[in-house]
């Protein structure tokens, strides 16, 4: 760990100060018995006011991947420390706080390794890279079936005048009613439709674009949770699409029903992509009747 000890203006004495205020005695003194300082492993204000990229490295030691640890707890607000190096104004008086939380997070980590050593601490932060890397690389495969889903809706609806927009597209159906296609999440893909007294929920849409068979299940799970929270929303159908065929498997369909019972009707994106097969005509009638358009062959 690279701190600003060169800094002609870094004090030792103060973060010696900080960490004695910030850290359980014995566990500095566990540190300090394989000849560590206490910094390695515990963040103080002083560090973060120096150096505010440093929250990076103790998330990575503390094994969170950015999703978990910006957008599925209390640390948003502080990702620019991480991203830009910076501590906005109105965040300076909350650092105190998240030391706070960091340093309680460090001492059960420093219990639970025992031994500790520099490579120890790398091997640590590597492994969450490694993991962040692949969490990475899911959004990708997710994003490339819905860029797919998205490419093949406007082919169906090639016949309508289409207003496409970055993460939309609009269009007037064959009642002269506006239909709304959006890309999001929870859901991935939502159609709606614009009556003069509200917005009918038409279709909520989950996409799973990976073709591993072994943790498919997994992802169906994660398609139950956003459904659950489509169907409190309003949505009457919630489709899962995936890139492992289960309709053709009595017993994997079956089971999807079983992992994600608020899924009103399971997908399999390589045959509603073509044409030919009887799951391409049968998702093009059910979509085209929900939408009120007659979808192109």
């Amino acid at each position: 760990m690279k701190t600003t000890v060169d800094d002609p203006a870094f004090t030792l004495e103060t973060l010696n100060g900080e960490l004695s205020a910030y850290v359980d005695a014995q566990h500095l003194k566990h540190l300090a018995s394989y000849g560590l300082r206490g910094e390695v492993c515990f963040p103080v204000p002083y560090l973060f006011r120096r150096n505010p990229y440093l929250l990076g490295y103790y998330r990575l030691l503390y094994g969170f991947s950015c999703k978990e640890f910006y957008d599925q707890g209390p640390f948003k607000r502080f990702q620019g420390m991480e991203n830009c190096g910076s501590i906005q104004p109105r965040l300076e008086p909350l650092i105190p706080a998240l030391c706070r939380s960091l340093t309680k997070t460090g001492e059960t980590l420093v219990e639970l390794i025992g031994t500790v050593s520099l490579p120890i601490v790398n091997d640590l932060q590597l492994l969450t890279l490694g993991y962040q890397f692949w969490g990475s690389r899911n959004v990708k495969v997710g994003q490339s079936a819905i860029n797919s889903f998205v490419s093949l809706m406007k082919v169906l609806l090639a016949a309508y005048s289409l207003d496409v927009q970055e993460r939309q597209i609009t269009f007037l159906n064959d009642s002269n009613l506006p239909v709304t296609i959006r890309i999001a999440s929870d859901p991935d893909v939502s159609i709606t439709l614009k009556l003069e007294s509200e917005e009918r929920k038409l279709v909520a849409i989950e996409m799973k674009g990976g073709t591993d068979r072994s943790n498919i299940w997994e992802r169906i799970g994660a398609a139950e949770k956003s459904h659950s929270k489509a169907k409190a929303k309003g949505f009457n159908e919630r489709w899962t699409i995936t890139r492992v065929d289960l309709n053709s498997d009595p017993g994997m369909l079956r089971k999807a029903r079983e992992q994600s019972a608020t899924s009103t009707r399971f997908f399999f994106l390589d045959h509603i992509a073509d044409p030919t097969t009887p799951e391409a005509m049968s998702f093009r009638q059910v979509l085209g009747s929900v939408m009120g358009v007659k979808l192109a062959p």
